[in-house]
């Protein structure tokens, strides 16, 4: 049976040459939590929404109603600061039906700790 997933506006903060991770709840219409731990999330950064180049790719880890993105501090340094696009999409059990989990901007902010 396929789910329907509210898509939700999420904006977030990367400080460079930190760790970064953040949960994103899947949920239905009625704002309930909906279980996607049968399917699997990607999302990925870039420049714009009509760039073809990734700024980065997220590690992604689903457990219940949870997806978990993340970037190493590794990744995080090798970004510019500035302002991003990114979007996180869950593919369904039938590795057929993709649906938008969130989307919004990415502020990066510079580090001055090298």
């Amino acid at each position: 049976m396929a789910l329907t997933l509210q898509k939700q506006t999420v904006n977030l903060g990367i400080d460079q040459g930190c760790t970064f991770e953040k949960v994103i709840t899947a949920q239905n219409s009625a704002s309930g939590n909906v279980t996607i731990s049968s399917g699997t999330c990607a999302g990925k950064m870039r420049q714009s929404f009509g760039s073809s180049n990734n700024v980065a790719a997220f590690t992604t880890a689903i457990s219940g109603s949870n997806c978990t993105i993340s970037l190493t501090a590794t990744q995080t340094a090798a970004l510019a600061p500035g302002q991003y696009v990114y979007d996180v999409e869950y593919t369904q059990s039938d590795a057929t039906t993709v649906e938008r989990l969130a989307e919004g901007i990415v502020t990066v902010s510079p580090q001055s700790t090298k």
